[in-house]
């Protein structure tokens, strides 16, 4: 039997700015305000933050949220 193709993993993949963890583009992100790669658990930090991020919130990875890391030129804070 074939696989569906809206099933499978997607074949682009690059490296989390945090850890340096070859990711899927579609198990991590871009966060909205340092512009960074990272992967799912540098961006969400939880299973229960990426369910909120899903459903209404922007963005933000663990170190913004913290207050470790400095806003990207050109956004806002």
């Amino acid at each position: 039997m074939f696989k569906f193709s809206m099933l499978r993993r997607t074949d682009l993949s690059t490296e989390c700015d945090a850890c340096g963890v070859g990711i899927d583009l579609m198990t991590g992100g871009t966060c909205e305000r340092c512009r960074r790669i990272l992967c799912a658990t540098h961006l969400h930090g939880s299973w229960l933050r990426r369910m909120v991020h899903e459903y209404r919130r922007p963005v933000t990875c663990v170190d913004c949220r913290a207050g470790r890391t400095a806003a990207a030129p050109g956004t806002r804070r």
